[in-house]
């Protein structure tokens, strides 16, 4: 019981306790009224009787009052104790209850700020993603969502090569000087960009470290070839750019078979900062 309850409840044992004691007394009165009138009436046998039979019923009426009144007393004597034994506990949960309220506000406040956090980002995706379409226009293969640039192997290099192809430089030197000028040259944007990454990726042939090796050549040879280019604050590609083969780590499927096509790959990509714990806490906050 808390302690309001448990005043609650004395104060109503408490009532009734009184109440017992006003009708133990009228008892007792109306006892010796009627023991008075029998003395004074000159009643027959069976009217003595009555009146003794009613008598009676007083007195086991009284022994019941006597007895829910000595329980009750005792009730309230335990509740009175019970508060007593109870103050200290009640006093540390009310400071726990108070800790508990003051890190469920500070929680509630974080997760807002959270929340603020990721539409905020999210309009930046999305911001950054516009800016890439309407620089490179619709014949560039560029992801909605991550605003990820897709280029096939197959134009980029020969069969089992990682030499860029002429024909591919001269293609490729325009699309990279916009995508760079979108996401470093453009500051309201730039404060958000983490890294951008070049990814190589082939298809299943062969085996993981052959694939590997070549990915990861690739990759570079296109790193390589970004840094040829005429760009102002050459400073920002050393910052913010880097390379990597991923083999066949990530193949892609077209009803349920592998497309080596299009699974042969350069992938070029930005991260925005923050964005894996933003992730975690979007993917928390949506469960």
């Amino acid at each position: 019981l808390s302690a309001e309850q448990i005043v609650k409840m004395t104060t109503i044992l408490e009532d009734k306790k009184n109440k017992i004691v006003l009708l133990d007394t009228e008892i007792e009165a109306q006892k010796n009224r009627i023991a008075t009138k029998i003395e004074e009436l000159s009643l027959n046998k069976e009217e003595i009787e009555k009146l003794k039979d009613l008598l009676l019923g007083y007195e086991l009426r009284q022994k019941e009052y006597i007895q829910k009144n000595t329980t009750l007393t005792q009730a309230v004597q335990t509740g009175q104790n019970a508060i007593t034994l109870k103050d200290d506990e009640l006093g540390l949960l009310e400071q726990k209850l108070l800790i508990q309220s003051k890190e469920h506000q500070a929680l509630v406040e974080e997760f807002d700020i959270t929340k603020v956090k990721i539409k905020n980002l999210t309009g930046v995706r999305i911001k950054v993603v516009t800016s890439l379409r309407d620089k490179l226009g619709s014949s560039i293969d560029i992801d909605p969502k991550s605003g990820a640039m897709r280029f096939s192997s197959n134009i980029l290099f020969e069969k089992g090569q990682y030499v860029l192809k002429d024909d591919a430089k001269k293609q490729l030197s325009g699309i990279l000087k916009k995508y760079l000028h979108t996401l470093l040259l453009n500051e309201d944007i730039r404060q958000y960009i983490d890294n951008i990454i070049i990814e190589g990726y082939t298809d299943s042939v062969g085996s993981y470290l052959y694939n590997l090796e070549l990915s990861q050549k690739r990759a570079l040879e296109v790193m390589k070839f970004l840094h040829t280019l005429k760009f102002e604050q050459k400073e920002l590609l050393e910052q913010y750019i880097s390379a990597s083969g991923r083999s066949f780590s990530d193949l892609i499927y077209e009803n349920g078979e592998e497309n080596k096509d299009a699974s042969r790959r350069i992938e070029i990509k930005f991260r925005i900062k923050n964005e894996k714990a933003i992730k975690e806490l979007e993917n928390f906050l949506q469960r």
